[in-house]
């Protein structure tokens, strides 16, 4: 069976970029470790303790739904395979706005790795961001 990507790496890779921090810096804000911190942005580990989780999204996440989203990135991780369709992961108090979900039930297996691993750089890169939002805008006007 063929290692699935963690998407929690990604995640935190846009919030720290969006926030101009760097490990260093993550280091700094949270007290963990610089080696820690970028097993974490590689997808090297198994679990992340409850204390790192909570500091990481305390001081990179401005917002509560921030938070949340980070939260849920790492939480939809820990799913097994067969249970990322049938799960869904809220916040308590949480309206729907910071809800994350990489959408696949329907789609062709193939097709739904792909569209994952399209998340997942689009979350990852400024850039890849950026030309996926202009892609779209473009399919929309071709739509029509």
């Amino acid at each position: 069976m063929p290692h699935r990507p963690h998407l929690f790496p990604a995640a935190l890779a846009s919030v720290m970029q969006a926030r101009g921090v760097n490990q260093a810096k993550l280091h700094k804000l949270t007290g963990i470790a610089v080696s820690r911190i970028n097993n974490y942005l590689r997808g090297n580990y198994r679990t992340i303790t409850l204390s790192h989780i909570a500091a990481i999204s305390k001081r990179l996440c401005e917002t509560p739904a921030d938070r949340a989203a980070l939260m849920q990135t790492y939480l939809f991780d820990l799913l097994p395979e067969g249970c990322r369709g049938l799960v869904d992961i809220r916040v308590p108090g949480d309206s729907g706005g910071a809800k994350w979900k990489v959408p696949s039930k329907g789609l062709p297996e193939e097709f739904a790795e792909a569209f994952q691993e399209l998340y997942v750089l689009c979350a990852s890169n400024v850039k890849i961001r950026r030309l996926t939002a202009e892609w779209a805008e473009i399919m929309r006007e071709t739509k029509d």
